[in-house]
């Protein structure tokens, strides 16, 4: 019943979140049949349809690899990754919503490349999606480190901030599909709440384990 219930919830949110792009693309092709219109105003309204655009693939793109995890439909691209390499990636990835918010990021990698046996292409998912939550829930000219460390033959890769944290009661559940901390916080931002649940199948399916403090 749990389940359902949470499962109810997001089919809501999902619904919420497909419509709002919807609007400003509805307004900016109604924009784009006007004659008249300026051309300043018809380059504004077509990075309106690309931005919202965009925004439905990553949703889209969140779902169906959710969809292919529970199906168990991901393989792994596995070779030697340098975990410096894979920094790198998702911090382009990232860089977008760092610079909206206006966030220092710090990134700290050892003397020595810390290799792993994984897929760079999701590594670099996993990471990216650390970095873009905390980027959400940390306030503007926030400060954002991301640590690569190695220990007895483990990598540790380390993802923090100065946002606004965790519930202890709810550290243990933020990587389960549909859970979401507070419903009235996350509707202040963009996306569905599923990617941290993307980060703990992905880490899992490596090997690996993850946790938050």
């Amino acid at each position: 019943r749990e389940a359902d219930r949470r499962k109810d919830e997001f089919l809501a949110m999902l619904a919420h979140e497909i419509r709002n792009p919807l609007a400003p693309i509805r307004t900016a092709v109604q924009l784009l049949r006007l004659v008249e219109l300026p051309e300043a105003e018809r380059t504004k309204a077509r990075d309106v349809i690309e931005r919202q655009v965009e925004h439905l693939v990553r949703l889209v793109d969140d779902l169906l690899d959710v969809a292919r995890i529970t199906r168990g439909a991901i393989t792994l691209q596995r070779t030697r990754v340098s975990l410096g390499d894979v920094a790198e990636r998702a911090t382009e990835t990232a860089r977008p919503s760092l610079t909206a918010r206006k966030h220092e990021l710090v990134i700290v990698l050892p003397p020595e490349p810390v290799y792993v046996d994984g897929d760079v292409t999701r590594l670099s998912q996993v990471v990216g999606n650390l970095l873009n939550n905390s980027a959400k829930y940390t306030e503007p000219q926030g400060r954002i480190e991301l640590l690569v460390e190695q220990h007895a033959g483990d990598a540790l890769l380390v993802v923090r901030d100065n946002g606004i944290g965790i519930p202890p009661e709810m550290q243990s559940r933020v990587f389960e599909l549909f859970t979401q901390i507070d419903r009235a916080l996350d509707r202040a931002h963009d996306g569905l709440g599923i990617g941290l649940a993307l980060v703990k199948h992905l880490v899992e399916m490596h090997g690996g384990s993850v946790t938050a403090t």
